[in-house]
């Protein structure tokens, strides 16, 4: 523990010897002074009063600081007063508990009412007057212990008994009250800085409630018992039948029944007062747990609107972003597509053919019919590109594709093999359909005309060289080779011709 933090935990313990040292110096004083009763009258009312001033000590402690710490001041001073005074120390030890029952009674009440014990306002101050009342009478019960060791009578022990609480009343509210207003609030400050969860107290369940209402309803009850009790005892300890004697009787009947109307009195104004705080506390967490379900309600509501509207975007941003995945999907396909295409004529290209060809092959493997392989060159297309420009050759290129897609069935492959150069991929064709298929073409292609600056072009032809795949030996490689030499022994057969690959 360090110097800092450990300077006001020594303070306390030093305020407090110093306190335990003033209580003990009072209470030696209180048994050289005499002060064990005062007789008291008010108008026709005589009665007994008890002066303590160390209680005065142990009330402050136990409201400012906490119980523990003025209970103990109140035990060891009042031991030591009942062991100056005769007692045995057994009946010491339990004669001390009397003054810290009642500031049990007060830390108790305090601790679970919320109600300020510093008298500042007119509620506070009748409610501490309250409450002082009931601490002073059950503080009164080590009344008991004194009259029984020292033999009182009847009437000495209802005045002892009488005199002990109604002093401890009396002078906790006239001492403890001003000294409250004057040092407390210096003291909680004090406190709270040092201690702030020091002394908080946790909230009375509803047992506990209930039973802090039976223990005050069998105090009340036990009070009204020994009132009358110890008065009747009183009463009938009074020797002689003379006139006096009976006004004596009637006189104690009389203050005994005033003690019990005032007590009585406090009583209901401490129950009344008391159901009022319970009342308005109870109204006010009941205000406070509907504001709070209210507040939570609504903060659900916001939520799950909130999400509402979450879930909404994001159901839009989900269809959104499946848009846009589709449109990637589908530009993905074009741009396939697009590799797979030659641009000018439209027609698949080589990448298309090595992708495509050994699938075709393999069927025609397993599966059947056989593949036949064609590749087509046009003749002498080097003359019209020199002759005519690279844009009429353009349009006979397109031309010659667009007369090979319709020659064809939608199942078969076209191919740009490359310049002049085309390719078919047809499956289950025999020899006599080939060499059909090939003749229409050369008789469309001759047929065609393209205009030319000079004139018409006209009279075009190709040379193609055919193969028939589909054997085990067969290989994507292989067929395209054996297609190329049929076509070369076409064009040196002199063109515009076709054959087929023979082994």
């Amino acid at each position: 523990m360090s110097e800092a933090a450990g300077r006001p935990r020594w303070q306390l313990v030093s305020a407090w010897l110093l306190s335990l040292v003033a209580s003990l110096w009072l209470g030696v004083m209180q048994l050289d002074g005499g002060w064990y009763g005062f007789q008291i009258h008010a108008g026709e009312l005589s009665f007994v009063l008890s002066i303590y001033p160390p209680l005065t000590i142990s009330t402050l402690w136990v409201l400012c600081i906490g119980y523990a710490w003025g209970a103990s001041l109140a035990y060891l001073t009042t031991f030591m007063v009942g062991m100056l005074s005769g007692l045995p120390v057994g009946w010491a030890l339990v004669f001390a508990f009397a003054n810290p029952l009642g500031l049990l009674v007060m830390a108790q009440v305090y601790q679970h009412v919320q109600v300020s014990y510093l008298p500042r306002t007119l509620p506070a101050l009748m409610f501490f007057i309250t409450i002082s009342f009931i601490s002073g009478i059950a503080s009164a019960t080590g009344s008991f212990i004194w009259s029984y060791y020292n033999d009182l009578s009847a009437l000495g022990a209802f005045q002892a008994w009488q005199g002990w609480w109604a002093g401890n009343f009396l002078q906790t509210v006239v001492t403890c009250g001003p000294l409250l207003l004057l040092l407390a609030p210096q003291l909680m400050r004090w406190r709270q800085q040092h201690w702030p969860r020091f002394g908080q107290a946790p909230a009375m369940g509803q047992r506990w409630a209930w039973l802090v209402a039976l223990l005050s309803l069998a105090g009340v009850i036990a009070f009204l018992w020994l009132s009358f009790m110890l008065a009747d005892r009183s009463v009938m300890a009074l020797p002689g039948s003379s006139a006096q004697q009976w006004q004596q009787r009637a006189m104690l009947y009389r203050d005994s029944a005033m003690s019990v109307y005032w007590v009585m009195s406090v009583l209901l104004f401490a129950m009344v007062f008391l159901g009022y705080r319970f009342f308005t506390q109870r109204t006010l967490q009941l205000r406070q747990a509907a504001e709070r379900v209210a507040y939570e309600r609504d903060l659900a509501l916001r939520r799950q609107g909130e999400a509402e509207v979450a879930r909404n975007a994001l159901h839009q941003l989900n269809q959104e972003l499946a848009a846009r995945i589709r449109e990637v999907e589908l530009l993905q396909a074009q741009l396939r597509e697009q590799a797979m295409r030659d641009p000018l004529t439209g027609l698949h290209n080589r990448r298309y053919l090595h992708q495509r060809l050994p699938a075709l092959l393999l069927s025609a493997q397993t599966a059947g019919p056989q593949l036949c392989v064609v590749l087509l060159d046009l003749d002498h297309f080097k003359r019209v590109n020199d002759q005519h420009g690279h844009a009429t050759g353009d349009a006979v290129l397109r031309h010659f594709a667009a007369l090979l897609l319709a020659a064809v069935r939608p199942a078969d492959g076209v191919v740009r093999y490359g310049g002049e150069e085309f390719l078919l991929l047809l499956r289950g064709y025999p020899t006599e359909q080939v060499d059909a298929l090939l003749r229409g073409l050369q008789a469309a292609f001759a047929a065609s005309s393209f205009a030319v600056p000079a004139g018409q072009l006209s009279g075009l032809s190709f040379s193609a060289g055919i193969t028939f795949g589909g054997s085990v030996h067969d290989s994507q490689d292989a067929l395209l080779q054996q297609a190329d030499d049929a076509l070369y022994q076409a064009k040196a057969a002199g063109r515009h011709t076709w054959r087929q690959y023979r082994p």
